[in-house]
């Protein structure tokens, strides 16, 4: 659920002006962001505070919504530094800005199980034109898993991008505090993985930065 101008309602615990004066607060954070020409559409955002984690989640302007929206979670908007908001809202716009590569090989896994179902029809019942299909099949999922890791590690590559172009917009020791500020919190989901198909770590991504 939203909260704010869009949304009509405040969490229970942040009511009225208490929310718009927060909302005030990020706005004035963003403000202090130096966003080149080409990223000046989110200058003046709308900004909502959202639910009660340190989730942002920015859209863009659309046609029935000329001014783009930026949904900060409570305790992000209440608990956190000036220079950690500047950098999370910094990086998560980077992102937008960016742009998300296509993901490539997402029905390898689909296409893997079918073919396995086809090679062991085919040896029950002897049938050799399930073998071969099943057999053809189980080919083209192994491309399909390595257009998937391809695709994933692209993926990877342009988080770590996000984080350099925020650091050039907000400064790099403002973006490393905000992912050690993340880092330290037990309730954010970015604890994990680290595999070949999942997202950076905090900790990889401030490597990368040279923290």
């Amino acid at each position: 659920m939203l909260y704010g101008k869009l949304g009509g309602a405040y969490p229970a615990d942040m009511q009225g002006s208490h929310a718009q004066s927060y909302a005030q607060l990020i706005s004035d954070r963003i403000a202090e962001i130096s966003l080149p020409p080409e990223a000046a559409w989110f200058r003046d955002p709308e900004v909502l505070i959202a639910g009660d984690g340190v989730e942002v989640a920015i859209a863009a302007p659309a046609a029935d919504r000329p001014r783009p929206v930026l949904t900060v979670g409570e305790r992000l908007a209440v608990e956190a530094p000036r220079d950690v908001v500047k950098g999370i809202v910094a990086v998560h716009l980077a992102r937008v800005h960016l742009g998300t590569p296509e993901p490539a090989g997402l029905w390898a896994p689909m296409a893997l199980g079918f073919s396995t179902i086809l090679v062991l029809f085919g040896l029950v019942t002897g049938l050799a034109w399930f073998l071969f299909l099943g057999g053809i099949g189980l080919i083209g999922s192994m491309w399909g898993w390595l257009s998937r890791i391809e695709s994933a590690r692209g993926l990877r590559e342009r988080v770590h991008e996000a984080d350099e172009l925020a650091a050039s917009w907000v400064g790099r020791q403002s973006v490393v505090d905000a992912l050690r500020w993340l880092a330290g919190r037990p309730d954010h989901g970015h604890h994990h993985g680290g595999g070949r198909m999942d997202p950076p770590t905090l900790n990889d991504r401030l490597a990368r930065l040279g923290a």
